[in-house]
Protein backbone atom coordinates (compact mmCIF):
# COMPACT_ATOMS: atom_id res chain seq x y z
CA UNK A 1 0.00 0.00 0.00
CA UNK A 2 1.03 3.65 -0.26
CA UNK A 3 1.67 3.96 3.47
CA UNK A 4 4.44 1.34 3.83
CA UNK A 5 5.81 2.25 0.40
CA UNK A 6 6.43 5.79 1.63
CA UNK A 7 7.16 5.16 5.32
CA UNK A 8 9.58 2.25 5.08
CA UNK A 9 12.17 3.85 2.74
CA UNK A 10 12.19 7.13 4.69
CA UNK A 11 12.44 5.46 8.08
CA UNK A 12 15.22 3.10 6.99
CA UNK A 13 17.15 5.91 5.33
CA UNK A 14 16.66 8.22 8.32
CA UNK A 15 18.11 5.56 10.61
CA UNK A 16 21.02 5.06 8.22
CA UNK A 17 21.65 8.80 8.21
CA UNK A 18 21.73 8.86 12.02
CA UNK A 19 18.64 10.97 12.63
CA UNK A 20 17.70 10.88 16.29
CA UNK A 21 14.05 9.84 15.70
CA UNK A 22 13.57 7.98 12.37
CA UNK A 23 9.88 7.33 13.07
CA UNK A 24 9.14 11.04 13.61
CA UNK A 25 11.22 11.87 10.55
CA UNK A 26 8.70 10.11 8.30
CA UNK A 27 5.92 12.64 8.95
CA UNK A 28 8.31 15.60 8.78
CA UNK A 29 9.78 14.49 5.46
CA UNK A 30 6.29 14.04 4.01
CA UNK A 31 5.47 17.68 4.87
CA UNK A 32 8.68 18.89 3.22
CA UNK A 33 7.98 16.78 0.13
CA UNK A 34 4.48 18.30 -0.14
CA UNK A 35 6.04 21.74 -0.64
CA UNK A 36 9.08 20.60 -2.61
CA UNK A 37 7.81 21.47 -6.08
CA UNK A 38 7.18 25.05 -7.26
CA UNK A 39 3.66 26.28 -6.78
CA UNK A 40 3.11 25.04 -3.24
CA UNK A 41 0.68 27.20 -1.28
CA UNK A 42 1.65 29.32 1.74
CA UNK A 43 0.14 26.87 4.25
CA UNK A 44 2.14 23.97 2.83
CA UNK A 45 5.30 26.10 2.83
CA UNK A 46 4.85 27.06 6.48
CA UNK A 47 4.33 23.43 7.43
CA UNK A 48 7.40 22.46 5.43
CA UNK A 49 9.49 25.15 7.12
CA UNK A 50 8.54 23.81 10.54
CA UNK A 51 9.26 20.27 9.38
CA UNK A 52 12.69 21.30 8.10
CA UNK A 53 13.48 22.81 11.51
CA UNK A 54 12.44 19.54 13.15
CA UNK A 55 14.62 17.51 10.78
CA UNK A 56 17.59 19.80 11.43
CA UNK A 57 17.11 19.26 15.17
CA UNK A 58 17.08 15.47 14.62
CA UNK A 59 20.19 15.51 12.44
CA UNK A 60 23.77 15.07 13.68
CA UNK A 61 25.72 18.27 14.31
CA UNK A 62 27.36 18.93 10.95
CA UNK A 63 27.95 21.88 8.59
CA UNK A 64 24.69 23.29 7.15
CA UNK A 65 25.45 21.99 3.64
CA UNK A 66 25.78 18.42 4.91
CA UNK A 67 22.51 18.72 6.84
CA UNK A 68 20.74 20.15 3.78
CA UNK A 69 21.99 17.26 1.64
CA UNK A 70 20.81 14.77 4.25
CA UNK A 71 17.31 16.26 4.27
CA UNK A 72 17.27 16.50 0.48
CA UNK A 73 18.07 12.80 0.19
CA UNK A 74 15.22 11.95 2.55
CA UNK A 75 12.77 14.10 0.59
CA UNK A 76 13.76 12.42 -2.66
CA UNK A 77 13.17 9.02 -1.05
CA UNK A 78 9.70 10.03 0.12
CA UNK A 79 7.64 10.32 -3.06
CA UNK A 80 9.82 9.08 -5.92
CA UNK A 81 10.91 5.87 -4.18
CA UNK A 82 7.40 5.30 -2.84
CA UNK A 83 6.00 5.67 -6.36
CA UNK A 84 8.58 3.21 -7.71
CA UNK A 85 7.63 0.66 -5.03
CA UNK A 86 3.92 1.15 -5.59
CA UNK A 87 4.19 0.78 -9.36
CA UNK A 88 6.49 -2.22 -9.09
CA UNK A 89 4.02 -3.88 -6.73
CA UNK A 90 1.37 -3.61 -9.46
CA UNK A 91 3.67 -5.18 -12.03
CA UNK A 92 5.09 -7.89 -9.78
CA UNK A 93 2.27 -10.43 -10.35
CA UNK A 94 3.07 -10.36 -14.09
CA UNK A 95 6.69 -11.38 -13.48
CA UNK A 96 7.78 -14.95 -12.88
CA UNK A 97 9.08 -15.54 -9.37
CA UNK A 98 12.44 -16.44 -10.91
CA UNK A 99 12.82 -12.89 -12.26
CA UNK A 100 15.21 -11.03 -9.91
CA UNK A 101 13.70 -8.02 -8.17
CA UNK A 102 16.46 -5.85 -9.67
CA UNK A 103 15.33 -6.80 -13.18
CA UNK A 104 11.68 -6.20 -12.26
CA UNK A 105 12.50 -2.72 -10.95
CA UNK A 106 14.59 -1.88 -14.00
CA UNK A 107 11.74 -2.74 -16.33
CA UNK A 108 9.27 -0.71 -14.24
CA UNK A 109 11.69 2.23 -14.38
CA UNK A 110 11.87 1.83 -18.15
CA UNK A 111 8.18 1.35 -18.85
CA UNK A 112 6.43 3.38 -16.13
CA UNK A 113 8.97 5.58 -14.30
CA UNK A 114 7.95 7.55 -11.19
CA UNK A 115 9.90 10.55 -12.49
CA UNK A 116 9.00 11.01 -16.14
CA UNK A 117 11.28 13.88 -17.05
CA UNK A 118 13.70 16.59 -16.01
CA UNK A 119 14.97 19.91 -17.33
CA UNK A 120 18.36 21.31 -18.23
CA UNK A 121 19.50 24.83 -19.17
CA UNK A 122 21.99 25.14 -22.02
CA UNK A 123 25.19 26.81 -20.81
CA UNK A 124 26.36 27.57 -24.34
CA UNK A 125 25.26 27.27 -27.95
CA UNK A 126 25.24 23.68 -29.13
CA UNK A 127 23.42 21.14 -31.27
CA UNK A 128 21.32 18.30 -29.88
CA UNK A 129 19.79 15.71 -32.16
CA UNK A 130 20.52 17.87 -35.16
CA UNK A 131 18.74 20.88 -33.66
CA UNK A 132 20.41 24.17 -32.75
CA UNK A 133 20.23 25.06 -29.05
CA UNK A 134 20.78 28.67 -27.96
CA UNK A 135 22.54 29.61 -24.71
CA UNK A 136 20.04 29.73 -21.87
CA UNK A 137 17.51 27.55 -23.68
CA UNK A 138 15.51 25.18 -21.48
CA UNK A 139 15.63 21.54 -22.56
CA UNK A 140 13.01 19.08 -21.41
CA UNK A 141 14.35 15.54 -21.13
CA UNK A 142 11.64 12.86 -21.17
CA UNK A 143 12.79 9.55 -19.69
CA UNK A 144 9.54 7.83 -20.58
CA UNK A 145 9.94 8.62 -24.29
CA UNK A 146 13.65 7.72 -24.37
CA UNK A 147 13.00 4.41 -22.63
CA UNK A 148 10.43 3.50 -25.30
CA UNK A 149 12.47 4.58 -28.32
CA UNK A 150 11.85 1.81 -30.90
CA UNK A 151 15.26 2.53 -32.41
CA UNK A 152 16.85 1.33 -29.16
CA UNK A 153 14.28 -1.02 -27.61
CA UNK A 154 12.43 -3.84 -29.34
CA UNK A 155 8.74 -4.17 -28.43
CA UNK A 156 9.08 -0.97 -26.35
CA UNK A 157 5.56 -1.09 -24.89
CA UNK A 158 5.77 -4.67 -23.62
CA UNK A 159 6.65 -5.57 -20.05
CA UNK A 160 9.78 -7.71 -20.46
CA UNK A 161 12.16 -7.61 -17.47
CA UNK A 162 15.87 -7.80 -18.21
CA UNK A 163 16.37 -4.67 -20.31
CA UNK A 164 18.46 -1.57 -19.68
CA UNK A 165 16.97 1.70 -18.51
CA UNK A 166 17.80 5.40 -18.81
CA UNK A 167 15.62 6.79 -16.01
CA UNK A 168 18.44 7.54 -13.56
CA UNK A 169 20.63 9.06 -16.26
CA UNK A 170 24.30 8.19 -16.71
CA UNK A 171 27.75 9.68 -16.45
CA UNK A 172 28.60 12.78 -14.37
CA UNK A 173 24.96 13.90 -14.33
CA UNK A 174 23.46 10.57 -13.35
CA UNK A 175 21.21 10.57 -10.27
CA UNK A 176 23.41 10.28 -7.14
CA UNK A 177 20.58 8.55 -5.27
CA UNK A 178 20.24 5.61 -7.66
CA UNK A 179 21.86 3.00 -5.42
CA UNK A 180 19.92 4.19 -2.36
CA UNK A 181 16.57 4.17 -4.18
CA UNK A 182 17.09 0.73 -5.70
CA UNK A 183 18.33 -0.78 -2.44
CA UNK A 184 15.30 0.56 -0.54
CA UNK A 185 12.84 -0.49 -3.23
CA UNK A 186 14.42 -3.94 -3.54
CA UNK A 187 14.08 -4.55 0.19
CA UNK A 188 10.38 -3.69 0.23
CA UNK A 189 9.61 -5.54 -3.04
CA UNK A 190 11.41 -8.69 -1.90
CA UNK A 191 9.14 -8.86 1.15
CA UNK A 192 6.00 -8.19 -0.90
CA UNK A 193 6.94 -10.83 -3.47
CA UNK A 194 7.69 -13.39 -0.78
CA UNK A 195 4.32 -12.77 0.88
CA UNK A 196 2.51 -12.98 -2.45
CA UNK A 197 4.28 -16.24 -3.30
CA UNK A 198 3.20 -17.70 0.03
CA UNK A 199 -0.47 -16.79 -0.42
CA UNK A 200 -0.90 -16.75 -4.21
CA UNK A 201 -3.66 -18.92 -5.62
CA UNK A 202 -3.54 -20.45 -9.07
CA UNK A 203 -4.49 -18.14 -11.91
CA UNK A 204 -2.94 -16.12 -14.68
CA UNK A 205 -1.31 -12.83 -13.74
CA UNK A 206 -2.31 -9.79 -15.75
CA UNK A 207 0.07 -7.04 -16.82
CA UNK A 208 -1.27 -3.69 -15.56
CA UNK A 209 -2.14 -1.01 -18.06
CA UNK A 210 0.67 1.50 -18.44
CA UNK A 211 0.55 5.19 -19.07
CA UNK A 212 1.33 6.01 -22.69
CA UNK A 213 4.72 7.44 -23.55
CA UNK A 214 4.78 11.12 -24.40
CA UNK A 215 5.01 11.56 -28.20
CA UNK A 216 8.39 12.79 -29.33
Amino acid sequence: SAGPARAVPVRVLAAGLDLADPAAAVAAVALVAAAYQPGAGPVAVRRADRAVAALVAMSPAEPPEATANRIGLLVQACDATAALIGTAARYAPAAERSVPTAALLAEVLRLDPPVRGTRRIAARASRVGGQSVAPGAELVLRFDAANRDPALVSAPDRFLPGRSVLTFGAGPHGCPGERHALALATGVLDVLRERRAATRSDGAARVPRTRPAVPR
